[in-house]
């Protein structure tokens, strides 16, 4: 077995209560609010739910493309992509309030008179699919697979520290890429079923593709920030070369502009074609109070991230990198923000202050959660065969 290259993580005690108690405040101020306006305040925990979600599945969905690719550069950051994608079980709890309060949040749960007779027809032709009952088989069927194979991904990990079999490094490799296409339709049906049906009749099929391409990008970021946070500590970040933060830098690059593009191909596509039902969608979300936030999506994920990032000495330098990672953070929550609440409500600005407490909350209890998980572990695979290939990297 490879001798440890950094001591098992025993740290973090502190950061773990600080860190669940934001979570334990945040979420019941979130139930304070829920007692004044139950739909704003659902609004704003599915805001929540919906960030920190997407971060882990980013992780995981990373995590299954490094082993399907048989990538040994990023072996150093397996340990910290593993704990992230192992939080699945931790959002099937989260999940319960929006499965009770789904009424509140979703038109075709129980239909209104005022909605017209041509959306009632549309609802009623797609009964068959949007009914709670299967949407709630459908929603643990999603849980299911996530946490099965973020939960095997990192015990079989795990498991390697200790006996440095090299078969758990084949496991991992044959898990990662035979569970891509099955990881990658349950996210798609994640989003048609928890954010595009929050519109009664609106449909894309470049929408999954689109909450994807930002997850994606958030997950990155968090990895690099991540990395940069505990560079003079005895954690995974110490041991990250400027090799390791150029490609992660050139991800984040490539992906950011994957996420441009996959937004310009759907407004392009629905404008063109004109259709009522599909263009009041960009409508609401193009004039007005909302069309301001657009305009900061637009500079703000792609215009600027764009330029900076185009600098080669920025993507091998771990402050800056990490400063326009801490900036994507930001921009993911803008993004999931514009999809969500132009929907829920259409006639007025409204960002509802639980959407604040729910973020805190869920983020609290999220970095507790992965602090605990990492706890008695190695920070990074320590008897992978190809941990000394990722440690050797350099900048290209």
């Amino acid at each position: 077995m490879t001798p440890p290259v950094l001591p098992r993580f025993e740290g973090g005690r502190r950061a773990l209560g600080l860190s669940a108690a934001l979570g334990v405040v945040g979420l019941g101020a979130t139930a304070v609010g829920a007692l004044l306006d139950v739909r704003q305040a659902l609004a704003g925990y599915l805001f929540g739910f919906t960030y920190w979600l997407g971060l882990s599945l980013g992780a995981l969905l990373l995590l299954a493309s490094f082993h399907a690719s048989k990538a040994r550069w990023p072996v150093v950051l397996r340990r910290a992509l593993e704990v992230t994608a192992a939080l699945a079980p931790l959002f099937l709890l989260l999940f319960v309030p929006l499965a009770l309060g789904m009424r509140h949040l979703f038109p075709w749960v129980a239909p209104s008179a005022n909605l017209g007779a041509h959306t009632l027809e549309v609802l009623d032709h797609r009964r068959l699919y949007n009914n709670v009952p299967f949407f709630l088989v459908r929603a643990v069927l999603y849980f299911l697979t996530w946490g099965l194979v973020g939960a095997l991904l990192y015990r079989w990990s795990v498991r390697q520290d200790a006996t440095g079999d090299v078969r758990w490094t084949l496991w991992q490799r044959r898990l990662g890429g035979g569970s891509l296409p099955a990881l990658g339709l349950t996210f798609s049906f994640m989003t048609l079923d928890w954010m595009m049906s929050l519109e009664a009749t609106w449909q894309s099929t470049v929408y999954a593709a689109y909450v994807f391409s930002g997850a994606f990008v958030g997950g990155l970021a968090l990895m690099i920030v991540a990395g940069a946070a505990t560079r003079d500590t005895r954690h995974f970040g110490s041991l990250l070369s400027p090799g390791h933060y150029h490609r992660l830098g050139t991800l984040l690059f490539a992906f950011i502009c994957f996420w441009a593009y996959i937004a310009y191909s759907q407004l392009m596509l629905i404008w063109v074609a004109s259709l009522p039902e599909e263009v009041s969608w960009y409508r609401v979300r193009l004039e007005d109070g909302w069309g301001a936030l657009s305009l900061v999506l637009l500079l703000g994920h792609f215009v600027i991230p764009f330029a900076l990032l185009l600098s080669r000495e920025l993507k091998a330098r771990p402050r800056a990198l990490a400063a326009v990672s801490l900036w994507m953070l930001g921009m993911h929550a803008v993004d999931v923000a514009w999809l969500l609440f132009p929907s829920l409500f259409p006639e007025a600005v409204v960002i509802p202050w639980t959407a604040f407490t729910a973020w805190v909350g869920m983020g609290g209890v999220s970095v507790a959660a992965a602090i605990w998980l990492s706890r008695g572990a190695y920070p990074v695979p320590v008897a992978d065969p190809y941990l000394v290939h990722s440690l050797q990297v350099r900048p290209p």
